[in-house]
């Protein structure tokens, strides 16, 4: 009888840890966000064909055509792995852009400075720095 109390004692401790772990956990598991009131840049993970978000107003979307092509990094031109973005800004359609980039480019738009960390299979990672603060 004591080995069942036990048990269900660690179930249920196991339960309420998988329950802190599902509140804490970002509902879009395609979508790996630092969260930006708590940091001034943050990691952003992005599939193929889905769109990301960072803070209120940056909207980052990547194409399903991640491939091999011509880009530009720190002025040197090299062939690489590359994934075309679109980059939104909200309520300011004038600063919209979409960008054929690959790993170690950089470009800001509005108050962002977007660096390409990787591109790995049909995942884009983005480091994301608010340079306005």
């Amino acid at each position: 009888m004591k080995k069942i109390y036990l048990i269900f004692k660690i179930l249920l401790i196991l339960v309420a840890l998988i329950a802190v772990a599902y509140l804490v956990t970002p509902p879009d598991s395609d979508v790996i966000l630092k969260r930006p009131w708590l940091a001034k840049e943050g990691i952003l993970n992005i599939s193929s064909n889905t769109q990301g978000q960072y803070g209120d107003d940056l909207r980052i979307g990547v194409g399903n055509n991640i491939g091999w092509g011509d880009c530009e990094v720190d002025g040197v031109k090299e062939t690489g792995v590359v994934a075309t973005l679109g980059v939104f800004i909200r309520d300011k359609s004038e600063e919209n852009k979409t960008l054929t980039v690959c790993i170690g480019q950089s470009f800001e738009i509005d108050r962002y400075s977007i660096t390409v960390e990787d591109i790995h299979g049909s995942l884009v990672s983005l480091l994301i720095r608010d340079v306005s603060k």
